[in-house]
């Protein structure tokens, strides 16, 4: 309805002259069908007269009945009597005591409803007269609230659009908001609290993130944190803000005594990182300083928006001094975001103050992590106010969907009962949490019905999405459980590697399971990234590490996790020695070896020449792998001998400046290799197809690895049916024995921590015997016979033992297995309550 049309404007005085002495009737509107006969046709008006729309209505009266509605901003009037609707009633309407209608109906003429020409005004006091009976309506006190017709429709498309992100931030506080079980896992520990101690896991962040510093208190822990770790966009997103972190970092820097307000560690930590130079204990100083921490990148993040007290909200909520006595006073927050945004002059707009306090107000109530800082008075002058039916929130919705600047002249014109069902269909039964503003009353959504509307996943996966050993882990789980519909994320960057129509990532999801298929190091550090999935989930960590015994920052992803699974007996036995949580040996899935493509072999030159085959990576601890016993090795078999033999180094990327690259390993590889033309690197990543032509391509495949979690290339090669010159030591053990491969002893010697990038005591790994290998190396080259047999026995050994099909099954049942458990621990504690119920009722 557009009420410009009839030239109304809401609070504008009553001209008697504007007055229609011989209104036209209603009839006009064909309230009764032509069809009709005359005494259907007045009861069609009696009905639609008294249908409940009206404005003011004689309602106690005997012997008549009239009211007063309102159409397209004109005042309606009607009377009958009640014994007879065909006897003429006198009507007088008026104004403030000026009568502005006065007509007798002509029900034989079918005109008992009159337009009386008087258009609905404000501040004035109507009475309507039929016959004797009159009645009286209160002074109408029209209030406008949206007078340009371009901001209605902005707000339109704003109370549109709040149901969508009201439901996401209800289930995201549902995901995120309180996350005790992940906290817990992450603070497991058995020392002694102690005040000014850093938590077990901010201990773990410190080596993770090699701090150099002593985290030696309080203060030192703060400043690490708001310098090193909130400022960092990788490390705040690996940083979960756990019970112990938060009481921590919370605590008052001074003595209340001497300060007024109070300083956490945490603002005082932000004071001294970057507003050294604003005086933080003068009144605005302090609020400037608050303003500058709340409004920091990394308090959006995560559970981070915790570290805002209670305290400091109100701080920035109150109203600044210069707007304290306004009807709506903008907040010192709002005062300083203006100012950075470059609207202070805004900030005297009264339409822009009322629109931005609605949407926020409305914000507020939406979404229940949204850290807010408007003014208590903002809720109330919405929450409250209006009239005795509505709100000004009521109303200013009205105004809204009736496309109205006055929300009074629709009322008036539908009825206050039919605007509180309209009110109640189109916005508070889609949005609940707005009926909190509204004078109809809270309604509340079901709890279970929220809980059952998070997003759940029976299965999640998290690993590093590359073309290492890890990725290739990550990869192998990843088809292998197919059937579940898993999400996988990667776990370098946090990005869902494979988002689906049901993955909402402003939302998030909870688990059931969680497969993490990463070293136990970064464990921790993914179920704090990835907090809010694994809250309720039963998280299985598929751990690898390559000692007899893993080093101490392993140790909490250990006790983190639900249970851990290894690819091999020499895994599971290392960390058995340093977790109670249940360790299995689940093996591996292997695919059979791609075939051959001729044009990519670029590594054989000669079809007579032996070729032997070895791998390196930096990345996995260059001496760990070992190639330059393979080097010499290979230079002592066939020193003096007439074989034409070859040896391929096949490594990634060569690295001197590499951590593993202890006393200068690889230039001793580069030395003795220079002048011998039978050794070649093989450098570069290698595509699928070119890694198994590669593979092909050879005749035997030599690992002298000083310690293995599995051996990824050992069992590729065997797969291929390659003859193995391996390590008798380590993970490789689980599938390479006398029968299948050519073993080499190794001696048992402590390992050196920092060979494998660690700091402290990880056991023992084998050194093996050169000598040994050198003899293995010639006797592969030379026996075709026994080279032939051990490399069909290890082909059938490893087709057999890590047949993907096989194993994917068994995992599988596994995987459902734990789904299965998660879902009844779900639901137990619903099914007790229940049981006790009935218990109660003596049934």
């Amino acid at each position: 309805m557009n009420f410009e049309t009839f030239g109304h404007q809401a609070g504008r005085d009553f001209n008697p002259d504007n007055a229609v002495s011989s209104a036209p009737t209603l009839r006009d509107t064909r309230m009764g069908d032509e069809g009709m006969n005359a005494e259907e046709q007045l009861q069609s008006a009696y009905a639609f007269a008294s249908s409940g729309r009206n404005y003011l209505q004689i309602s106690e009266s005997e012997n008549v009945l009239g009211g007063v509605f309102v159409q397209e901003g004109q005042c309606v009037a009607w009377g009958f009597n009640r014994g007879d609707l065909r006897r003429p009633v006198a009507l007088r309407l008026e104004v403030d005591g000026v009568c502005v209608f006065e007509r007798t109906t002509s029900p034989e003429a079918h005109m008992p409803i009159h337009v009386t020409g008087y258009r609905l005004a404000a501040h004035r006091q109507m009475v309507l007269r039929v016959d004797d009976e009159s009645a009286t309506a209160g002074t109408f006190a029209a209030q406008t609230f949206w007078t340009d017709a371009e901001t209605r429709e902005e707000l339109t498309h704003f109370i549109v659009g709040i149901g969508t992100s009201a439901r996401e931030g209800r289930l995201r506080h549902l995901v995120w908001h309180d996350i005790p079980n992940v906290t817990r896992r992450l603070e497991s520990s058995d020392e002694p609290p102690a005040r000014w101690r850093a938590s077990v896991y901010t201990r773990y962040i410190a080596n993770r993130l090699e701090l150099k510093s002593k985290l030696s208190g309080g203060q030192s822990v703060a400043n690490w944190i708001v310098s090193e770790v909130f400022e960092d966009w990788y490390k705040r997103h690996v940083f979960c803000l756990t019970d112990e972190i938060h009481a921590l970092l919370s605590e008052p820097v001074m003595n209340r005594r001497v300060m007024k307000h109070e300083i956490s560690l945490t603002l005082f930590a932000f004071w001294r990182r970057h507003y050294p130079h604003i005086d933080i204990f003068t009144e605005e100083g302090l609020r400037l300083v608050q303003y500058k921490f709340a409004t920091a990148p990394f308090i959006a993040d995560k559970n981070n928006v915790k570290l805002v007290s209670d305290g400091l909200r109100r701080s920035l909520s109150a109203p600044a001094d210069v707007f304290r006595n306004r009807e709506l006073p903008w907040s010192w927050y709002w005062l300083f975001l203006l100012e950075d945004q470059g609207l202070g002059n805004r900030l005297r707009d009264e339409d822009f103050i009322r629109r931005t306090s609605f949407k926020e107000v409305a914000l507020d109530v939406t979404q229940p992590d949204r850290l807010s800082f408007t003014p208590n008075v903002w809720r109330a002058y919405w929450g409250a106010g209006g009239t005795p039916d509505f709100t000004r929130f009521d109303l200013a919705l009205i105004s809204i969907l009736a496309d109205a600047p006055c929300p009074d002249v629709a009322i008036a014109e539908s009825g206050a009962d039919a605007w509180r069902e309209r009110l109640y269909h189109d916005v508070y039964a889609r949005v609940p949490e707005l009926s909190a503003l509204s004078a109809m009353g809270r309604i509340e959504a079901p709890s279970e019905a929220l809980r059952d509307a998070v997003p759940r996943r029976d299965l999640v996966i998290i690993g590093h999405a590359n073309d290492t050993g890890v990725g290739r882990n990550l990869s192998m789980f990843a088809e292998a459980l197919s059937s579940f519909q898993p999400l996988v994320f990667n776990a370098d960057d946090g990005s869902c590697v494979n988002p689906d129509a049901g993955y909402n990532p402003t939302i998030g999801a909870r688990a059931r399971v969680v497969l993490l298929c990463v070293n136990a190091d970064r464990a921790p550090e993914m179920i704090a990234r990835f907090a809010g999935i694994c809250e309720d989930a039963h998280i299985i960590g598929f751990y690898l590490w390559e000692s007899d015994r893993p080093p101490a920052n392993h140790t909490l992803g250990a006790l983190a996790v639900d249970e851990i699974w290894t690819p091999s007996n020499y895994v599971a036995e290392a960390y058995r020695k340093i977790t109670p949580v249940p360790v299995t040996v689940v093996d591996k899935g292997l695919h059979p070896p791609l075939a051959p493509v001729s044009f990519l072999d670029r590594f054989r030159t000669d079809p007579s020449e032996f070729i032997f085959l070895t791998a390196a990576e930096f990345g996995s601890s260059i001496v760990r792998k070992n190639p330059l016993d393979v080097v010499k090795a290979f230079q002592r078999a066939f020193e003096d001998s007439d074989l034409n033999v070859r040896l391929l180094i096949k490594i990634r990327e060569v690295n001197p400046g590499h951590w593993s690259n202890i006393d200068s390993y690889w230039e001793e590889i580069e030395e003795r290799i220079a002048g011998d033309d039978r050794i070649t690197l093989v450098e570069g990543n290698l595509t699928a197809e070119e890694y198994w032509t590669l593979m092909w391509s050879v005749d035997a495949m030599v690992s002298l690895h000083r310690s293995e979690g599995f051996g990824y290339f050992i069992a590729d090669a065997m797969f291929a049916g390659k003859a193995v010159v391996v390590s008798d030591y380590s993970g490789s053990q689980d599938f390479c024995d006398a029968d299948n491969a050519f073993l080499v002893p190794v001696q048992q010697t402590p390992a050196p921590p920092e060979y494998l990038a660690s700091r402290g005591y990880i056991g023992q790994w084998g050194i093996p015997d050169v000598e040994a290998a050198a003899r293995a190396l010639y006797q592969a080259a030379a026996d075709a016979d026994l080279r032939a047999t051990r490399a069909s026995a290890g082909q059938s050994r490893v087709s057999r033992k890590y047949d993907f099909v096989q194993w994917s099954d068994a995992i599988s049942a596994r995987i459902r297995h734990r789904i299965h458990d998660a879902s009844r621990t779900a639901h137990a504690p619903s099914e007790a309550t229940a049981a006790s119920e009935w218990a109660a009722s003596g049934s």
